[in-house]
Parts: C-alpha cells; structure tokens; sequence
C-alpha cells in the first residue's frame, strides 16, 4: 500500500525509490537508537552503529529491490527511537505502520506496548493510562485496516494471502532455523552483533530499561523467524533486519563503553584521540568485512541480474499484442505490471489443461503466449510435456530477452514442425 501511494504521486518508477528512502531512514534511526543509548558518548556510538547497519550485506542486497524487508526494519526502528524519546503518538503511529507492512510481527507491538507502560519515568496511573492511550489510538487505524483487508480479500480478518498459521508456525524447525540464522549472521556480520548481549553490562544504570526493550524487541524478531516455515538461503536473513539494527546498535553502545573505560586511566588529549582512533579502525575493519560477504553474495550486482524482470515486462507491453495472455511463473509480475497484460500461471494450471487452456483463449481473440526463464523449462516441459506437445517447448521462441526470458508463441510449433522458419529476436530493452 506505500508503494502504491509512491506510485500515484510519481508514477511507476517512484517504486523504485520507496526502498532506498526506507533504508536512509533504516539508518538514521540506528544513528539515534545508539546516540540515544551512550549519553556520555552518543554521537561516536551512533555513527559506528550507522555505518554498520549501512554496510550490512542484508540491507545492501535488498535495499535495490522494490520489497518490503527495509521498510520493516526502518519502522520498528522508528518506534523504538520514538519511545525512548516519549513521543508516544508519533511511536504508535510508527508501530501501525509497520503492523500494515508486516502484520506477523505482532508481537513487537507488545514488546513496546510493555515499554510504554514501564518507561521512565513512571508517572500517576492517569498519566501512563493517558500515554497507553496515545500510543494505542495512534496506532489502531492501520491496525483496523489490516484487518479489514484480510476480510476483504480472504474472508476473515485474521487470515493472511500467506495461508493458515499453523502451517506457517510451528516449533519443530526453531532449532535448526535458529542454527542457520546464526549462521548467515556470523558469515556476514562477524560475531560483532552479538557483543549486544555484553549491553546491560555496560551502560549505565540509568538506560537499562531502554537496553532490556531492545533485547525484547530482538527476541520476539528472532523467536517469529525461528518457528517460521524454513529457508535455505543466506538473503532470508533479511527477515532479522529490525533485531540486525537493534544488534549493531547495542553493540556499538557496548563497545563505546568498554573502549572508553579501557582510555579512562588517560585523561588527556592523548587519550580521547585513541578511543576515537580505535572507534574508527573497529568500524572500519567490519564495515570492510561486511562489504566484502555482501559483494561475494552478489549484492553490487543485483541490478544487471534483476532487470531481465523489468526487460521482459517492457517486451511485453511493447511486442506483443494488445489483449493478449501471457502464461507465466517466476515473470508473472512482471507481466502484470510492466507489461499491463494479463497473466495466467502456469504453475497452477492442471497438467491435463494446458491445450484446453489454449484453445479456449484463442476462441476468445485472446492470443496466448508462454513466458519461461531458461531455468524454468524442464519445469515446463516436466509438467505438460507427457499431456501436449505444446509443453514440450520444442520449437524456437519468438524473443529472447537478454539472454534469460523466452517468449514462446504456440502457434509457431506446428510451422516449426512443417519444416518452416522461425525467427527468433534478440533484445535487451534496458542495455545502456
């Protein structure tokens, strides 16, 4: 939904710019987490907490992808820097919009809803009913919203587009997934974030609620994603992104603290230049590390291996014909939204249908085609191929989209088969 406000204020290619501004926001709000959480040294904390989560191979691989992972985090960062601000509308408001982003996150909301009522200082029952009050109005629009979305698109307020939650969640995979999390986090980040569970030990007394509400919000990130269906690939780690910013921030606090108590000894200009020196040479050498696991894991070339999505998409709106239907899986968006033509997926198409499915368009003017990545058509031809020679896909496309997307016309087959040439175009709509 705020990629659709972007889209009718700026167009289709304000889309693209939804991510990146969540992610400056991502890091401004880890700036202040950390300032906030190291009053004596709030500035230096915050800009190695900054410079980390701005370095994290996470966030650079998604922050060039039009999805909803650094939005996430950038709210609850928000909300987290909104409390310990006491400003309980604006944090409410924060927490309602995340909830519409990402609604399983829930139990962050009670994590913070448990702040609001514990926050120092703690005032006459009015007066922490009145910023309970604050927060929870602030945020129960979007959360009303939510809810009538999901009954009017999957008849009930609590059902989700994602399926039931008890085929989602579940406590069987929690340990495998928690050793894979850990895992991805460690390979990407170093052991670094975890130095934030050395947090309560080393600020002061004073901010130890603060401390104990970013641990809170930490676990209930981690204890959703851990009895969360499984995944075997490194870029799920994004899920974590609200507990890796919370992480970065603590540990920077508690590395600030140590640092500063290993220089207290010193009291002199000498002193202080070597905590700012050692601040500098820590960062830097993570920020180093953290670059190089994301360009290893192809973050800085997400753009020239996503645009065959917006290629194909610009093909289709530009080459094939006005009413026609595309059959199509892992392109399937980029059908809808690129090319402005209707799409039929072919993975949930019985195997028996795919002639019927044809023959029915093609009597209704509709002209189909199949669209497969070259990955994809041993799928293709696994599925139909034994029920429709048409599944076979073995006749030459109509175009081939830079390198990786075909375009099957399946009138071209029985010419093919004829003896009859088919032409097939090359394009890169998008090659500079």
């Amino acid at each position: 939904m705020l990629l659709g406000v972007a889209v009718m204020l700026g167009g289709l290619d304000a889309l693209f710019w939804v991510t990146p501004l969540a992610a400056v926001l991502l890091v401004g709000t880890t700036y202040l987490a950390a300032r906030e959480l190291a009053p004596s040294r709030g500035p230096l904390a915050g800009a190695m907490a900054a410079v980390l989560i701005a370095c994290s191979p996470p966030v650079l691989y998604q922050v060039v992808q039009p999805m909803n992972d650094i939005t996430t985090a950038a709210l609850w960062m928000a909300v987290f820097v909104s409390l310990l601000q006491r400003r309980w509308t604006v944090a409410g408001a924060c927490c309602g919009l995340a909830l519409l982003v990402r609604p399983n996150l829930l139990p962050l909301a009670a994590v913070a809803g448990v702040f609001v009522c514990v926050a120092q200082p703690i005032p006459a029952f009015r007066l922490v009913t009145a910023r309970i009050a604050r927060f929870g109005f602030a945020a129960l629009p979007f959360t009303l919203l939510v809810l009538w979305l999901n009954n009017a698109l999957y008849g009930n307020p609590l059902a989700t587009g994602y399926g039931h939650p008890g085929h989602l969640f579940g406590l069987l995979p929690a340990p495998s997934n928690a050793s894979r999390y850990l895992g991805w986090l460690l390979e990407t980040h170093t052991a670094f974030p975890l130095v934030a569970l050395a947090a309560p030990f080393a600020v002061s007394r004073d901010k130890l609620i603060e401390i104990f509400f970013a641990l809170g919000l930490i676990g209930a990130t981690c204890f959703i994603y851990f009895i969360y269906t499984p995944f075997d690939d490194w870029s799920y780690l994004r899920f974590l992104l609200p507990a890796i910013a919370l992480m970065l921030a603590l540990a920077s606090v508690a590395t600030i603290q140590l640092l500063e108590k290993v220089f207290a000894s010193a009291r002199d200009v000498k002193a202080e230049a070597g905590l700012h020196v050692m601040t500098v040479a820590i960062t830097l050498g993570l920020a180093a590390f953290c670059l190089r696991a994301a360009d290893e894991r192809h973050a800085f070339a997400l753009r020239f291996l996503e645009q065959r999505y917006r290629s194909a998409g610009i093909v289709v709106r530009d080459r094939l014909p006005p009413g026609a239907v595309v059959l199509s899986a892992w392109d399937s968006g980029a059908v809808r939204f690129h090319g402005g033509k209707e799409v039929l997926t072919w993975e949930g198409l019985d195997p028996a249908w795919l002639d019927r499915s044809l023959s029915w368009l093609d009597e209704r003017g509709r002209k189909a085609y199949i669209m497969v990545e070259s990955w994809e058509e041993p799928a293709f031809r696994s599925r139909f191929g034994d029920r429709s020679d048409i599944g076979k896909l073995d006749w030459p496309p109509t175009y081939e989209v830079d390198r990786v997307v075909r375009i099957f016309d399946p009138h071209d087959r029985a010419r093919y088969h004829r003896g009859e040439h088919v032409n097939t175009e090359y394009l890169w709509p998008l090659k500079r």
